[in-house]
């Protein structure tokens, strides 16, 4: 098999990959039959590669089939990635990290959810190139790669908050504390969506509680109230929530300002919207 610089899609296997995957989507096609085609060209060790190209690459293609193609992608490694040939583990990660800045929003997500999938097998010990590509995107000043790399983020923090609170041989220091300040610093972001993803991603760390929290609750807690009136009802459940987790773990953070912490949750019991509302009612 050629290596990762070189490997490149045959013409060929390219375009029925594509096609099966374009009758996948079908809503009147034969999902058995599709699944047993599928199924006999992820024989193929190269098959993975095709399915990151068509994600990553098949530009002229429909958007579905190249959603299709990442998550097909996603199941396979979960199974298949630890057995793969280096060179094909290396050529998919690198199609996957430009994804981040991708132009269209379903590709960056859907690339986030592999990479988050990828650090569940793997960790981030051997991919120092995503803490690379991740920091790029959130200093860009580039939405699409700020969203791109929140995205991916906040889906790490979500399913293994742990891995960003390790040690790591060849860093300086651990991963929580390089992000952690620039995900406060989203909290001031003018897009809703920064806010969103950066808040919910500090909030997975209540529980652990890592050095590097406790040494900005301070910072934190200003920004929650910062967010507290936020225009965005998704924000304003992440507040509530927030807030929720810290009176069940760590009180004593609150104590000095739990007047104001309980004369909010009263005003959010009354949201407008009825999920922030029903966040507010578990803090009682």
């Amino acid at each position: 098999m050629a290596t990762t610089a070189s490997w490149q899609p045959q013409e060929e296997g390219f375009k029925e990959i594509c096609g099966l995957l374009e009758q996948q989507i079908s809503p009147t096609s034969d999902k058995s039959q599709i699944w047993q085609q599928l199924q006999h060209y992820s024989q193929y060790p190269d098959f993975n590669n095709y399915l990151a190209f068509i994600l990553a690459r098949a530009e002229g293609k429909p958007m579905e089939v190249r959603q299709a193609a990442g998550l097909l992608l996603k199941n396979n490694l979960r199974t298949a990635f630890k057995s793969m040939a280096p060179p094909h583990q290396q050529y998919i990660k690198s199609e996957l990290l430009p994804c981040l800045g991708a132009a269209d929003r379903h590709i960056r997500s859907t690339a986030g959810t592999i990479i988050s999938a990828l650090v569940q097998i793997g960790g981030v010990f051997g991919w120092p190139e995503l803490l690379h590509t991740l920091v790029k995107c959130l200093d860009s000043n580039e939405l699409n790669h700020m969203e791109g790399a929140m995205d991916a983020l906040s889906k790490i923090c979500e399913d293994i908050p742990q891995v960003l609170d390790s040690d790591m041989p060849g860093l300086t220091e651990r991963p929580i504390n390089v992000f952690l300040p620039r995900l406060l610093q989203l909290f001031q972001s003018p897009h809703a969506s920064l806010r969103k993803l950066s808040l919910g991603s500090v909030n997975q760390y209540i529980m652990l509680m890592p050095e590097a929290l406790y040494m900005s609750m301070d910072k934190y807690l200003q920004g929650l109230f910062i967010l507290a009136n936020d225009p965005a009802a998704e924000v304003r459940k992440l507040v509530c929530a927030a807030f929720v987790q810290l009176i069940e773990v760590r009180p004593d953070f609150l104590e000095p300002l739990l007047r104001n912490v309980i004369e909010y949750m009263l005003q959010v019991n009354k949201d407008s919207d009825d999920e922030v509302a029903l966040e507010a009612c578990e803090f009682w």
